[in-house]
């Protein structure tokens, strides 16, 4: 996954570069379940998804329709058992809030378990990331900034009910980009790329023991970058581990996850 955000408004591929848009595009041929973004509008949080199918690199030069001051991108691997449709792609879009996780959530009852019936009622899959999503919309007041706090008390939470698990996550606000850095050094699924016909040698970078680290830059486009490994990184710089970071096109600030005693 990965996102941008800018002073001002700017086309994907002008706020990524050629070279990162190609480099990102070119991981939908292990990464190929579907793909999708979200972007800021003058009104709030749009979002599109494409199911079933890898993403191609005019898909993704098109998939923010407007120039936009910040936007997500996505591409799927997704995780044994979950489904198919467009239901179950990222990111998710709830209101004006967008979300995209990286890693998966096992097993998914724990975190349904903690839900109440009204936000178990507005899952719209049987994906563990919108569960995920579903609770960390609670650290969200309507109407009040975003507050990376909140946020960061609620991934401790739900890092009690899974200590092994990646909590990696891009969320995307009228206001806000927000990004969780939290994988607890879960190394990559080699068995799943094998199932695929991946052998390790035929790999995209950052597919080993450093798999699903999230990186930032500035762009030569002025726009703050966000990503996870697998595209060349040479001039970035990895988030803290265990925070939560709002990012803004010339700012960085981050927040520890609070230590929470386990379930």
């Amino acid at each position: 996954m990965i996102a941008y955000v800018g002073s001002e408004p700017i086309d994907a591929p002008a706020a990524l570069g050629d070279d990162t848009l190609a480099s990102f595009a070119a991981l939908s041929r292990l990464h190929a379940d579907g793909w999708g973004a979200a972007w800021r509008t003058s009104t709030g949080v749009s979002a599109r998804v494409v199911a079933g199918r890898p993403a191609r690199r005019g898909d993704l030069a098109e998939a923010v329709p407007a120039p936009s001051t910040a936007a997500l991108l996505y591409l799927r691997f997704g995780s044994a058992g979950s489904g198919a449709g467009e239901a179950e792609a990222q990111p998710f879009l709830r209101g004006d809030q967008a979300f995209q996780h990286n890693g998966a959530l096992s097993p998914p009852d724990l975190l349904r378990a903690e839900l109440t019936d009204g936000e178990r009622d507005g899952l719209r899959g049987a994906n563990d990331s919108e569960l995920y999503f579903a609770f960390l919309r609670r650290a969200l007041a309507p109407g009040a900034p975003v507050d990376p706090t909140r946020i960061a008390d609620a991934v401790a939470t739900v890092r009690t009910r899974y200590p092994e698990a990646c909590l990696n996550a891009l969320l995307l606000t009228p206001t806000a980009l927000v990004a969780v850095h939290s994988s607890a050094s879960r190394p990559a699924p080699r068995a799943a790329f094998a199932a695929r016909g991946f052998a390790e040698a035929d790999l995209p970078p950052g597919h080993g023991d450093d798999y699903n680290v999230l990186f930032t830059r500035r762009a030569a486009s002025g726009a703050r970058l966000v990503a996870t490994t697998g595209i060349p990184l040479a001039g970035w710089m990895p988030l803290p581990t265990d925070t939560v970071s709002l990012l803004t096109s010339d700012s960085l600030a981050s927040v520890p996850l609070p230590r929470v005693a386990s379930a």
